[in-house]
Order: C-alpha cells, then sequence, then structure tokens
C-alpha cells in the first residue's frame, strides 16, 4: 500500500519530458535576455542598437512574418522606422525600409555590406562558390570577370538573340495550346528562363531540359528555403526529420551528375573540333 502510494506520487514520462524542456527554456530565456550588446572597441563604451520589436526567446522575431512577409515588414517599418533590427532565431538581421537608409547600406557603405551573409542550403548545393553566393574577394571578382565577358557583353548578349527568340517562341505555343482554359504562367515562365540560362550558359542542350525542368525545380525552391538549423543551431536535427537533408543531398547529387556531363560532352566535341589556329601559326613554327 505504501508502494503503491509512492509510486502514485511519481510524475509521468510526459510531466517529465515537459519539465526538461521549461528548464531548458528558461535557461536560454535568462541567457537571451542577458546578452550584452555589442560594444565599438573605443574604451568598451557600447553601440545603440535599432529600435526592434519585442520578440519571443529562441524564435525571436520568426512567429512576426507570417505568410507575406513584405508586408509584414512594411507594417513594423510603419512601427519603428525605417531601420530596425530583428532576429531570427539567433540570427541578428537589420532592416533597411526607406530609400534613404537602403543608399546607405547599398551605395554609401557598399563595401561594407558587399559579402552575402553564409546560406547553409547555398553550401550544400552549390558549394558557397556561385557568384551570387560566393563571399566578396578576389574569387568573386575574378568569376564576375568570367560572367561579363561570356554572358552578359553586349556582343554575347546580341549573339544569344536566336536563343531568347525560340524560348519566347516556345512559351507562346504553351499559352496556345492552353487556349480557353487556365494557363499556369509562373510554370512557363520558369520553364522558359532555364531553357534559355541553360542554353546560353551549357550549350545547346535542349533534348536535355524537359528531363531537367523537375531538378531545376527542387534546386531553386530549396535555394530559397531557410532551414531551422541556419536559425537555432542546436535544433538542426529538425531538418534531418523531416527530410530536408535527404532531400538536398539528392538534388545535389544529382545535379553534380548533370553538370559532370556537360563538362564531359564539351571536351569530347573539343577533342572532336579543336579550335582554329591563329593566322601564321604554321609561318612562325616553321621558322
Amino acid at each position: 500500500m505504501e508502494f503503491s502510494s509512492f509510486a502514485a506520487l511519481l510524475p509521468s514520462p510526459f510531466l517529465l519530458a515537459a519539465l526538461v524542456l521549461i528548464l531548458v527554456f528558461s535557461c536560454l530565456t535568462v541567457s537571451s535576455t542577458k546578452r550584452p550588446p555589442p560594444s565599438s572597441g573605443d574604451g568598451g563604451r557600447r553601440l545603440p542598437l535599432p529600435p526592434s520589436p519585442p520578440g519571443f526567446p529562441v524564435l525571436g522575431h520568426l512567429q512576426l512574418l507570417g505568410s507575406l512577409p513584405h508586408r509584414k515588414l512594411r507594417s513594423l517599418a510603419e512601427a519603428h522606422g525605417p531601420v530596425m533590427l530583428l532576429r531570427f532565431g539567433r540570427v541578428p538581421t537589420v532592416v533597411a525600409s526607406s530609400a534613404a537608409a537602403a543608399e546607405e547600406v547599398m551605395k554609401t557603405r557598399d563595401l561594407a555590406y558587399a559579402s552575402r551573409p553564409r546560406v547553409r542550403m547555398a553550401e550544400r548545393l552549390i558549394y558557397g562558390r556561385d557568384m551570387v553566393f560566393a563571399p566578396y574577394g578576389e574569387f568573386w571578382r575574378q568569376a564576375r570577370r568570367v560572367a561579363v565577358l561570356h554572358l552578359l557583353s553586349p556582343r554575347r548578349v546580341l549573339s544569344f538573340r536566336g536563343v531568347r527568340e525560340q524560348g519566347v517562341a516556345a512559351l507562346l505555343d504553351g499559352v496556345r495550346r492552353h487556349a480557353g482554359g487556365a494557363v499556369n504562367l509562373s510554370n512557363l515562365f520558369m520553364s522558359y528562363a532555364n531553357g534559355v540560362i541553360s542554353r546560353v550558359a551549357l550549350g545547346d542542350a535542349g533534348y536535355r531540359l524537359e528531363k531537367l525542368r523537375e531538378l531545376f525545380v527542387d534546386f531553386e525552391e530549396l535555394l530559397g528555403t531557410t532551414t531551422v538549423g541556419e536559425c537555432v543551431p542546436w535544433l538542426a536535427w529538425v531538418d534531418k526529420l523531416t527530410g530536408l537533408d535527404a532531400r538536398a543531398a539528392r538534388t545535389s547529387a544529382a545535379m553534380d551528375a548533370w553538370l559532370e556531363r556537360v563538362i564531359a560532352d564539351h571536351r569530347e566535341r573539343r577533342r572532336r573540333s579543336p579550335p582554329p589556329r591563329p593566322v601564321g601559326w604554321r609561318r612562325r613554327g616553321g621558322r
């Protein structure tokens, strides 16, 4: 009788788990509220931070964004000013909403803000070395020069006119085939953009584009995904639990395999048809 009474006083496993979670949550709350603001390094003077709306521990201001973050950010800017501080988990983010603040960030202090923050999904998919996501430095400058020289110069843009015209014709055919019904313009424009970019950057691989459409869609969706571990590092296991890490690994492997095939095809074409020798090469070589 005494043992049964003592056992009845013990909490259930679910209650124990809840108590542990509450304890961890309380510790995180205390640590986040007691974090000192950054100092300038000049005598330890603390720098004032931009205004910030009240947030939750751990989550920060993630719950404030909702399904239409651009509208919510506008409302927050009206309440807290054109420059405000938001915390997405443990990631502090300064939001500049006015034209003057945007000019200060993108023009006056352009060099200080030239680098993009590290994006975990970009590192998983493209190893963080893409021109869009690479940090500002010598590698980024070299990649930009290559892109401008071989893709974006006026002469190269004019040479790709036929590719763009064929893409527009295919887009209009897609609209015409659905005459009288609903047309998903988002899918058509995405297919057009993927087709033009692929042919311009990688050559005339039109016979592969249909097979690559699903791969491109997954690739673009994943690049626009913010992982849980990116905002709250100690919750990175949630990305594995939801299958996001496995999906990123599959997409990255498929993209790598396709790019390897493209490189192999280019090498084979160069081997079969070597580039023409410059004028006067034989005469100079005979001396």
